[in-house]
C-alpha cells in the first residue's frame, strides 16, 4: 500500500509536511509542539511526541493558549486559523478535502484534521517510530470528535477506516463483540440490554444477529441523535487495534472525561502522556 501520506486526501498539506519534516531532521535543533489544551490538541500532539522520542529528537512540549515564542515549532490550530509569527514552525489546521467518490464518481468532501495530519507529519519525521505504530488507529480519533459525523456522512473517515483495516492496524467489528464497551455512547439503551445482547450474539447464527442489531437500532430510527453515520459507526464499524479490550470510540469517551476533574492544561497532558507511553487510554 502507498504510505499514508501519498494519499490523495494529503495531497494539499503534503509538500509542506514533508518539508517541514526534512527541514526539522537537518536543523537538529529542540522542536516545541504546542496546542491549546483540549481533546483536539492532545491527540494531535500525541503522534508527534512519539516519533520524537524514538527519533531521539529533542523537544518541548506545550498545552497553552499563548501564541510560538520559540523555533521551530510545530502548532496545532483551529479550523482555518493558520496563526502566523515571525518565528519558523509549521502551523495545522483542519481543512476540507475530497473523501472518497461516490457511486457516479462525484466528490465527497470531509475534514482532514489535524490529528490525521499530525499522524502523516510524524511518519515523515520518523517512519519507523513503534510508538508511532501502535498508535496508529488513533489516526481516526480526529474525524470520530468532529462534527461532521453528527450532521452527515464522512468521506474521509471512511476513507481512512477502510485503509488501516486493509493495512491489518485495525479490526471492525459490532458493538456486541468489544470486550469492554462505553456505555455513555449508547445512552439509548440500557446497560442490562447490551450485556445481555452480546451473550446471546455468541451463540447466534447469521439471522438472529440480525434480530439483535435491529433491537439495537429500533429506538433511534426516528430520533436525530445520534446521527445515522455515527450510529452506524457505534453499533456495526467498532473500531480495535491490536490487543485492545476496549473500542475506539469508547477510549476516546474515557479521554474526555479527564477534562471533568483537572484543569484543561492536566487533563490534556495525561491523555498525551497515555498514548505516548502505551498507545491506548
Amino acid at each position: 500500500m502507498k504510505p499514508l501520506i501519498e494519499q490523495d486526501i494529503f495531497s494539499p498539506v503534503r509538500e509542506t509536511l514533508q518539508g517541514f519534516a526534512n527541514d526539522a531532521a537537518r536543523a537538529n535543533l529542540p522542536i516545541l509542539i504546542i496546542s491549546e489544551p483540549t481533546l483536539k490538541g492532545s491527540l494531535s500532539l500525541a503522534p508527534i511526541e512519539a516519533a520524537l522520542l524514538d527519533a531521539g529528537l529533542a523537544y518541548k512540549r506545550r498545552f497553552t493558549h499563548s501564541a510560538p515564542d520559540y523555533e521551530p515549532y510545530i502548532q496545532i490550530v483551529g479550523s482555518g486559523e493558520i496563526q502566523k509569527t515571525q518565528l519558523s514552525g509549521i502551523s495545522i489546521s483542519t481543512i476540507i478535502v475530497d473523501g472518497l467518490r461516490g457511486r457516479f464518481g462525484d466528490s465527497r468532501k470531509g475534514p482532514l484534521t489535524t490529528v490525521a495530519q499530525a499522524h502523516a507529519l510524524a511518519l515523515e519525521i520518523n517512519p519507523m517510530s513503534p510508538r508511532l505504530r501502535r498508535m496508529r488507529p488513533w489516526i481516526l480519533s480526529g474525524n470520530w470528535i468532529n462534527e461532521a459525523l453528527d450532521t452527515t456522512y464522512d468521506p474521509v473517515f471512511s476513507f481512512l477506516r477502510d485503509y488501516l483495516s486493509a493495512e491489518g492496524s485495525i479490526r471492525v467489528i459490532p458493538m456486541t463483540e468489544v470486550p469492554i464497551l462505553d456505555f455513555n455512547n449508547y445512552f439509548w439503551l440500557e446497560r442490562l440490554e447490551i450485556e445481555e445482547s452480546s451473550k446471546e450474539w455468541v451463540a447466534s447464527e447469521l439471522e438472529n444477529r440480525e434480530i439483535i442489531m435491529r433491537r439495537m437500532v429500533s429506538p433511534i430510527l426516528h430520533s436525530n441523535l445520534p446521527s445515522t453515520a455515527r450510529a452506524e459507526e457505534l453499533l456495526w464499524h467498532c473500531v480495535l487495534g491490536s490487543g485492545w479490550e476496549s473500542d475506539l470510540a469508547s477510549q476516546i469517551s474515557l479521554a474526555l472525561s479527564n477534562w471533568e476533574g483537572n484543569s484543561s492544561t492536566e487533563a490534556a497532558s495525561i491523555v498525551t502522556d497515555s498514548l505516548v507511553s502505551s498507545g491506548v487510554v
